[in-house]
């Protein structure tokens, strides 16, 4: 059995909705995927980084149709549950426009992080009821997530 290029891209984005936060891919879609290995620092849990890459997809509403496009933003590293005894990072990049004056625009139509961390919303709600604000958890969580 043959698949076109878009059917595989929607049962690619049908099983990622399992295990990313919820709503990236309605704003995001996937572009690479990488599985990388690194020397296992002191204190560190996971040999192994999955590095998921994502653009904003067109997001704007009729109104917003005067905006040009104008290329992406640097990316945004977010961390999120482990998947598959590996880290697992997402790399996000926001799409940049330019207004009829020609200064740069970014629609701003999700928030990629909790608020002050750097992981997704469900990781960062999982950690503080889980993990509590006991400092003895610090280094574990440390070791998890952080480089």
């Amino acid at each position: 059995m043959t698949t076109t290029p878009e059917l595989q891209t929607k049962i690619l984005e049908d099983f990622l909705h399992y295990f990313l936060p919820e709503g990236l891919l309605d704003y995001f879609e996937p572009v690479m995927a990488e599985d990388k290995e690194h020397q296992v620092k002191k204190d560190e849990v996971y040999k192994r980084d999955l590095h998921l890459y994502f653009d904003e997809r067109d997001n704007r509403t009729p109104e917003l149709q005067h905006l040009r496009p104008n290329g992406f933003t640097e990316e945004r590293t977010i961390s999120d549950f482990p998947a598959r005894n590996r880290k697992l990072v997402l790399h996000i990049r926001r799409r940049r426009w330019l207004d009829e004056n020609g200064k740069n625009v970014i629609l701003n139509v999700c928030e990629l992080a909790g608020n002050g961390t750097k992981f997704s919303d469900e990781f960062a709600e999982f950690l503080k009821k889980k993990l509590g604000p006991d400092p003895r958890y610090r280094k574990i969580v440390g070791a998890l997530l952080y480089d």
